[in-house]
């Protein structure tokens, strides 16, 4: 059912030059919730710097990962740059 995804949480990054010092993430949980109002189909999204609105490390491959509840049940997500999840059917 379109409509029934509600983001708590989501954070795209990176560990920039592989280093814990050098960790480099972004907030993206308004980006996504845009990105899955928008989807067709619904809820499928490929997470990449385009649809989350922004590269917060640069050069380096991102990881992903969110909280997104579903028919009122928080369900959990992660992948790496480049994947797409649907997050009507996912987790």
């Amino acid at each position: 059912m379109a409509g029934n995804l509600k983001v708590q949480f989501a954070v795209y990054g990176a560990l920039a030059q592989g280093s814990p010092d050098g960790t480099a993430a972004s907030d993206v949980a308004d980006a996504l919730q845009r990105a899955i109002e928008e989807s067709n189909p619904y809820g499928k999204v490929a997470i990449n710097n385009q649809t989350l609105r922004g590269d917060p490390c640069p050069g380096y491959q991102k990881h992903f990962g969110a909280t997104v509840v579903r028919d009122g049940i928080p369900r959990y997500f992660a992948c790496v740059e480049g994947q797409t999840i649907n997050f009507e059917v996912g987790s």
